[in-house]
């Protein structure tokens, strides 16, 4: 194990971490699976009610209006460390000098070693001079097989359906998930984060530990980046799925993230208009990379699952002069149909929408081919719903997105989940602007 250099960051002992935390049994819960936050609880099957999050918003409030101000902005809900000031010599420098992240972190590896088990986890971390770490977070596990559930109404006009835009099961509720830990440097300059207590400071049964590759000085040194050893790269159904304890002592095996200092309040959070209207925003493309566990191909017959990389994002722009995104009447929303894609069938457009969700940095996207709507103005059933965090800047400009996919596969005559585990998306991504993307793989 690498050796830390901040003496305040706790070292595992022992093993680096237990089988069961290397591959969880089926209905397991652990808090190294993904630090799952809540009671356990059994998939919804055919006939039977899908699970609702304790945490889902109900009634008009799952439709958030414009102007709606019952959410608050505030959704990092991790206790704050209250610790007198230190001396300046012990003080541990922020991860690129940046106190603020949204972070996407996720689990996804070979059907054939982990049966379908894939986790994603999207939320916070804020990292104190003091070398502690909080994070408040969303988890979703592909075991569960969360559902999707109507956030609000896209009435956008034009050639753009009005329809619910639907996000994962949870989503729409503040972050039910808290770790509470420390954090130092290796000898060879990874970010170490051991997660080390649940939010009530109960200690973990075993610490968990992250070593994350930092790269800094972004956009004139404006924001700062994370990534998992092999989160980049060429894209193809070959991803290097890195050895248990390269990344994590845990699951863990992808993840990224940005940082900077500015506030995480749903008051830093750029609106919709200023995407669709904003020539700061409007009039660049925005792209990352997505690692995805998924079929290798669509014949039932001799498809396995792998774990791949594709593009996220695209050419498009916002405010296109010639097919721009339309913003919605009466939800914080903006939807478009995206002419010629890939989908298949001989109807070509994909249908797209993003909006906004409760406080903190939270939007939510979700997409599906007007095909497969077969003639109706709606598609209810095999969507592509991805919770996202914005990414801002030092100076409170938008740069892109933080992103999950948890596709839970469907039977389209109950909307129920069917079990069909080789049919779903898990994975994590980044969509964010020309200035944060790479310039080379790694």
């Amino acid at each position: 194990m690498p050796e830390v250099r901040n003496k305040s960051v706790l070292r595992l002992t022992g093993a680096v971490v237990l089988l069961a935390l290397l591959v969880p049994a089926a209905g397991t819960a652990s808090e190294a699976d993904g630090a799952r936050p809540v009671a356990m609880r059994k998939p919804a099957r055919e006939g039977m009610a899908p699970w609702r999050s304790p945490h889902r918003v109900t009634g008009a409030a799952a439709y958030p209006q414009k102007g709606d101000t019952a959410h608050s902005t505030r959704e990092v809900t991790c206790p704050w460390d209250t610790s007198p000031a230190i001396p300046a010599k012990e003080v541990t420098p922020l991860p690129g000098g940046k106190a603020n992240w949204v972070v996407s972190v996720g689990y996804m590896d070979l059907a054939s070693r982990n049966d379908h088990r894939n986790w994603v986890r999207l939320g916070y971390y804020v990292f104190r001079t003091n070398g502690t770490v909080t994070s408040s977070h969303w988890t979703w596990h592909q075991r569960d097989q969360p559902t999707r559930v109507a956030a609000m109404t896209a009435d956008c006009g034009g050639d753009v359906p009005t329809c619910a835009v639907r996000t994962v099961d949870g989503f729409a509720g503040d972050p039910p998930g808290c770790l509470q830990g420390n954090f130092g440097y290796t000898d060879d300059g990874r970010l170490a984060v051991t997660w080390a207590k649940d939010a009530t400071g109960t200690p973990l049964a075993q610490p968990l530990t992250e070593y994350w590759n930092l790269r800094t000085g972004l956009v004139g040194g404006r924001a700062a980046r994370i990534t998992s050893p092999t989160y980049y790269g060429a894209y193809g159904n070959d991803v290097e799925i890195p050895a248990p304890g390269t990344f994590s002592s845990y699951t863990a095996n992808f993840g990224i993230g940005y940082g900077s200092n500015a506030s995480l309040e749903g008051t830093s959070r750029a609106t919709m208009n200023q995407l669709v209207t904003d020539p700061r925003y409007n009039a660049q493309p925005y792209r990352g990379a997505f690692v995805v566990a998924k079929a290798s191909s669509a014949d039932p017959d001799t498809r396995t699952g792998i774990v791949g990389r594709e593009g996220s994002g695209g050419a498009w722009l916002f405010g296109a002069a010639s097919n721009p995104w339309r913003l919605c009447a009466g939800s914080p929303c903006m939807g478009w149909l995206q002419r010629d894609t890939s989908c298949a069938g001989t109807d070509k457009d994909r249908v797209r929408y993003i909006g906004e969700l409760g406080g903190g940095r939270r939007n939510t996207e979700e997409y599906w081919c007007r095909y497969l709507a077969q003639g109706q103005p709606c598609y209810r059933y095999n969507s592509h719903p991805r919770p996202m965090l914005q990414v801002i800047d030092d100076h409170g400009d938008f740069q892109g997105w933080v992103d999950v996919e948890a596709f839970t596969h469907v039977r389209t005559r109950t909307g129920l989940p069917d079990g069909n585990w080789a049919s779903g998306y898990w994975g994590i991504f980044d969509t964010v602007s020309a200035a944060l993307q790479p310039k080379s793989a790694g």
